[in-house]
Order: C-alpha cells, then structure tokens, then sequence
C-alpha cells in the first residue's frame, strides 16, 4: 500500500490513500530509469559522432608502447603473489578489455571489473594516484560506461581485502564504447536469438555454451590426431553431392556453364565419398570437421546447416569402430566433467557406461523379440506390409523397404536407447547402401542380409553412424541402381543419388575401410544439457539467422 500525493504547482490539494502494489512502483521506477538511461545513451551517441577519433583511436598510440598483458596471464602470474607491504610492485602493467561493471566510492575513487578471454580483474582509479583533484578526476571518467573497451595502466596490487587489482597510475584510456545500455536481463528465447551478441553481452551462460562446444570439438580433434589421422578439407559445393541420404541445397555458378546455361551446383550433404577417395589415393585415416547442408525441416535437433565429423580408417572392423567409439566418448567426458558448464552431464554419461559397457542391440533378433514374430527373410514391400498389418502396426507414408525398416527402428528399438549409450547394429542391408554386406543366420535358420554398420543412440536420440565400408566398385554400383529404383518407384527423396564418378575412383582399390560419422551439434547439446540445437549454434538456427 502506498501514499499518492495530488499536487498541483505549489499547491498541495490533498491526500488519498490508494492501493498500489510494490511491484508497480517497482516497475514505475524501472521504467522511469531505463527511459533516463536510453536519454543518457541517446546523448553520449551524439558526442561520440562528433568525436570519432577519441573514442576510436588506433591501438598502437593508446599502449604508449608498452607492451599489453592479456588478463588470463595478469591473473595467472599475480594471484598467488607474495605481497610486500605495500600491497603492490612498481611494475608498470597494461592491460585491455571489456568494463562489466563500475563502482563509485565518492568523487575520487572507481573501481572497474574488466573482463577479456572470459577472465576478470578489477581495476581501481584513484584521483591522487593519477595526479588530478577529485573534479577532474570525477569529470573525466564519468564518461565511461559498462561495456565500453578501455585501456588501464599501473601497478598490480591487491586491495585491503585481498582483490588482485590494476592500481592505476593514468587516466583510463577508451578503446571502443558501447552505443546502447547492457539490459539487466534477457530470458525471451526469441529476443535472445534475434540479437545474439546482446544475449552473449547479457547471459553468461550463452557464453559458456560455446565455449564448451568449442572445447568439445578440440577433443575430438585430439583424440584422432593422437591416433596419427590427418584432419582435411574436402569440397563444400559442387555440381553433385552425395554421400547421403537427403536433400541438398542448389545454386549456379555464373562462370562455370553446361552448355550456354549456369552450371547447377549444390552444397554438400555429407563429406563421406570425397574422404573415401583419399583413402582409395593412401590416405590411411583421414577425418574432417565440417558444416554440412540438408534442405529438410527444422525441429528441436535439426537445423539445415549442421557440424559433422567423420572418420575413415583403412584395415578397420566394425568392431573396432565400436571400440574407438567408446573410448572417444570416454576421453570427451573426461576432458568436459572439468568444466562447470558441462560437469554434471559428462559425469553422468560417463557413470552410466562405465557401471554398464555401451548397451547393444543386434536389429532383426531384437525386432523379432519386440514384436513376437519373425521378420521375413526377403524383405520386400510386400512381405514388409504384411508384416506391419500382422503386428498392427501404422505404415509409414513413404513405403520403401528402408522406410519400413527405419519405422520398425523408431517404434520397437530406439525407445529402449535410454541414458546409457546404445549401439543398434547390424541393421538389414537396404538401409545402408554404402555399407557393406554379409549374410547372418538367426533363430529357426532363417538368414538375412544385413549390413556391417551401427548406429549410436542415447535417450532416443542418434549420435553416431558408422560402418565397414562397401569397397567393391561391382557391389555398390549395383547398390546404386536399387537407390535408383526406390527414387523412381516411391519418390523416395532420401535415396542416395549414384555417383558414377565415386564408382570410377573405388576401381583403383579402396581397401577394407572403417567409416564414422558424429553430429556435434548434437553431442554439444548432451553434454551441455540443453533441449533445443539453437542453444548451441552461434547464432541459432536458419530463422534465426535470416529473421
């Protein structure tokens, strides 16, 4: 409850008592200094137009020649000092960032937090340190605002209460300022993602997602480099691109032309045949970090434009490929349990497959013993719908055999991929044509095709794909040709296009070939516990970026 007083001029007329709750006062107040600050902003806009030198001045001539310590070595070298009385050294230092926060003692006496490389350190501005009375002093460095990049020199030191501080002996010098107020709060995920850089400015947190990612991704990195593979880059558009079963995005080149018309070109959905032909041409294990393009939906986990990476290694089982699975996953919770971000999920995967082993379920034995009944050893569209219609199950709108089959997966085997890492393998042979093929004999004698390959998955969700490759040219040429037909059959648009080029190349010997492919995108999300993929892409998903 609050007073309201009527006042007109001078003249007080007379006071009622009106219900008001705090929080509209509070909002009042908020909004009447958030309009004084936009007016105060809007002001220093004005001043900095009219003296763009002073607020963008070369860094060379700010530094005065001195040479900057980024604030990570500052806090490294001076944290654990041994103070002399004094509380600091006649060292003078430079250092450079980012102000996150000021804090006024009177006219004479600033204390600023600079931040850089995601380090903080406090800097103090005293008025007869730096030589000037408090008026100057105050007139000065009142101008600087949270957000602004400055300059401070001086000495290290600690305050009376421990603070490893910059003891400043000059004026604060500015680098680049802020144009807009740093709001207290942004927590709407659509105005987080249409102005990513005031939510990384905002939200710590934002921040230390991508930089978690950042560090997963470097893991990954050592944990091939450490095993002797050579990292490279293979092309991202072409005229043709395969390697997967999606739709790509298409373009034209202005120069290049088929005839009198633009070349079509397209970017890539996968890397997988460009790294295959490295090892057809020797090299032995190869991989490639890269953004791949799908021209598919957008959904919690799918973002058209995504991080891969894929590995290839010559002489490599399937089994093995399992193996270097599990001890990567297990290197990267290792590296990521250290991390605050990413403590809690690494330690909690890293509990659940070191108390059970990776999980694994072999596809036609577990299908069978999910739904009762055996699957039939040629699987057709025919024997398949039966099949559907004999455990009343819905079929698919697409009904292509590897539809079907994938239907089966997502209904009977995927849900039982929970917390513990979950290897599917052996899938049937129409679901791979890329992988290579062998023959399997269940239950009752019954044999079935079926591909060398597996599938990672955790809480229901796909991480890794990974097989032994099809390295016969005559086998995955007529591979190719069923790709063909299911294209032209069912319009099935996820059939993988021949590549006819790719064919030409595995008949100079692509050896007996190990390959592996991890989303990122994905991983990032696990182990940072994040349910959304714009959580941990830089600026979101394709809306995102073109809103």
């Amino acid at each position: 409850m609050s007073s309201v007083w009527l006042v007109s001029r001078s003249i007080r007329l007379r006071t009622f008592q009106i219900p008001i709750r705090r929080s509209t006062i509070h909002r009042y107040h908020s909004s009447l200094a958030i309009e004084n600050e936009e007016n105060e902003f809007a002001k220093r806009q004005l001043v900095i137009s009219e003296n763009n030198q002073w607020f963008y001045p070369q860094l060379t001539t700010l530094r005065e020649g001195l040479t900057p310590t980024r604030l990570s070595s500052f806090r490294s070298k001076f944290e654990s000092y041994n103070w002399p009385e004094a509380k600091r050294i006649d060292d003078v230092h430079l250092i450079e960032g980012r102000i996150s926060s000021i804090r006024k003692s009177g006219k004479g006496m600033i204390f600023l937090d600079l931040t850089q490389d995601m380090t903080r350190v406090q800097v103090v501005l005293m008025n007869k340190m730096i030589g000037e009375s408090k008026d100057q002093f105050s007139e000065y460095h009142d101008q600087f605002k949270k957000g602004d990049h400055v300059i401070a020199i001086g000495y290290p030191g600690v305050t009376n209460v421990g603070e490893l501080s910059l003891k400043c002996t000059k004026r604060l010098k500015m680098a680049s300022p802020i144009m807009h107020p740093i709001p207290p709060k942004l927590t709407s995920s659509s105005k987080r993602f249409s102005n990513r850089v005031v939510d990384y400015l905002v939200n710590t947190r934002s921040r230390d997602v991508i930089v978690a990612r950042s560090k997963i991704i470097n893991d990954i990195r050592k944990f091939l480099d450490n095993r002797e593979f050579v990292e490279v880059s293979t092309p991202t558009i072409a005229s043709n691109t395969k390697g997967a079963n999606a739709t790509p995005f298409t373009t034209s080149s202005k120069h290049i032309k088929k005839g009198d018309a633009p070349l079509e070109l397209q970017l890539r959905v996968a890397p997988e045949l460009w790294l295959k032909k490295l090892v057809i041409g020797g090299f032995d294990k190869v991989y490639e970090v890269s953004q791949v393009f799908r021209n598919e939906g957008i959904d919690s986990t799918h973002n058209p434009e995504f991080t891969t990476v894929e590995f290839y290694q010559s002489f490599t089982t399937l089994e093995e490929l399992m193996k270097m699975t599990e001890d990567m996953f297990k290197q990267i919770c290792e590296t990521m349990k250290k991390y605050d971000v990413t403590k809690l999920h690494a330690d909690k995967l890293l509990t659940s497959f070191q108390d059970n082993g990776f999980k694994k379920l072999e596809f036609i034995p577990e299908i069978q013993k999910a739904t009762g009944h055996h699957l039939p050893t040629e699987l057709t569209v025919e024997s398949l719908t039966e099949y559907f219609s004999i455990i009343n199950l819905p079929l698919p709108p697409t009904k292509s055999v590897p539809h079907l089959l994938d239907k089966l997966s997502s209904t009977y085997l995927e849900p039982q991929c929970t917390s513990v890492p979950t290897f599917i393998y052996h899938q049937p042979s129409a679901m791979s044509p890329l992988a290579k093929s062998t023959t399997m004999t269940y239950n009752d004698n019954m044999t079935y095709d079926i591909s060398r390959r597996f599938e990672l998955f955790i809480n229901g969700s796909e991480y890794v794909n990974a097989y032994e490759e099809e390295n016969s040219p005559l086998d995955q040429a007529r591979k190719f040709k069923l790709q063909q037909q299911l294209r032209d059959n069912f319009h099935d648009d996820d059939s993988i296009v021949p590549d006819h080029k790719y064919l030409a190349a595995m008949e100079w010997g692509l050896p007996p070939t190990g390959g592996w492919g991890l989303g990122v995108d994905r991983l990032c999300m696990l182990l940072v516990g994040e349910k959304r993929i714009e959580e941990v892409l830089t600026f979101g998903t394709l809306p995102d970026v073109v809103r």
